[in-house]
């Protein structure tokens, strides 16, 4: 689906090991690689709760050597999108 440029994590993907949480790194790639394809610019959105969710992200941004931006708002978000998109 080339069109896809937009998509929004419900959840940072963990895999469980004995209570723990640790980092899906593939199924993040999985969900993220759904947007930006064949060239194009995309966004994924990861939403999360609390600092142990906040800490699997940074890991997952080490493991890619990725950055990850905050984005604090709606509002902040849509000027992203609307920077990709060309909106004027």
């Amino acid at each position: 689906m080339p069109e896809v440029d937009l998509v929004i994590n419900y959840d940072v993907p963990i895999i469980s090991d004995f209570g723990y949480k640790l980092p899906d790194t593939a199924n993040f790639l999985h969900r993220v690689g759904r947007t930006g394809r064949f060239g194009t610019d995309g966004v994924s959105l990861s939403l999360y709760m609390d600092e142990t969710e906040d800490d699997l992200l940074d890991q997952i941004a080490e493991y890619y050597d990725i950055k990850i931006e905050n984005i604090g708002s709606l509002y902040d978000l849509k000027i992203v999108l609307d920077d990709m998109r060309n909106v004027d």
